[in-house]
């Protein structure tokens, strides 16, 4: 299976460098294999804790969520599997199976939350530069066509919905803090806890949109979210 990496990023001002250590604590909790923590930034390299990597965004780096494509350029040099993880989520179980799951030539993912007979969430994804740089050099060769889509998550639908490599992670390993079931959105209501449960049969409640788990923490809907989100 080679290296086990996790990957965030971190671009711009909005996330803080406290988002980035705090995934790192989770994944640290939640996680029995060794591993690498790095993080694709425009941050200063000392912007870090000395356990996470930081993996300067190459040139050239791109606006908003779009620095996100880079997890495929193969400048970056990432050897063996990577766990990308976005910076909003809240790990709530042992993270190994993302690991030991398929293949390395698999692109491991989840699918969505709001329309998951159509669309790739690009929130936990795994992938391996040996295997998937190609997502990589075709949205360099088709940018401007690709960039009129929402995000990089329409790009990874349109390449990876019908790829022979792309497998499915378990659903149940994944669920929405805001639509604890996938296909059926409903506004998120902080005042009723009943509706944004935490499930400990999971491994990771991803927290898409409004609210980020430092707001939502604040509220009874969200009390257990402060035992793990730190």
């Amino acid at each position: 299976m080679g290296q086990n990496n996790f990957i965030c990023v971190l671009w711009g001002a909005k996330y803080s460098e406290k988002y980035v250590e705090t995934l790192y604590n989770m994944v640290k909790r939640n996680t029995t294999l060794p591993f690498n923590f790095y993080c694709l930034s425009d941050r200063d390299h000392n912007a870090f804790s000395e356990n996470i990597k930081p993996i300067r965004i190459p040139d050239p780096q791109l606006q908003h969520w779009w620095n996100k494509m880079h997890l495929y350029n193969p400048e970056l040099g990432l050897e063996g599997n990577c766990l990308y993880i976005d910076l909003d989520v809240v790990i709530v179980g042992n993270l190994d199976e993302f690991f030991t799951y398929g293949k390395d030539e698999d692109f491991c993912v989840i699918r969505d939350f709001g329309q998951p007979t159509t669309t790739i969430n690009s929130s936990v994804l795994r992938f391996n530069q040996k295997h998937h740089n190609h997502i990589w050099k075709t949205y360099i060769e088709r940018k401007d066509t690709f960039d009129k889509l929402h995000g990089d998550q329409n790009v990874i639908t349109d390449l990876m919905w019908e790829h022979k490599q792309k497998v499915y992670f378990p659903d149940e390993w994944t669920y929405s803090y805001k639509w604890p079931e996938r296909g059926k959105p409903k506004k998120y209501d902080k005042y009723k806890p009943d509706q944004h449960p935490l499930k400990t049969d999971s491994k990771i409640c991803v927290f898409h949109g409004h609210p980020n788990p430092d707001y939502a923490m604040k509220y009874q809907s969200g009390e257990w979210i402060k035992d793990l989100w730190r």
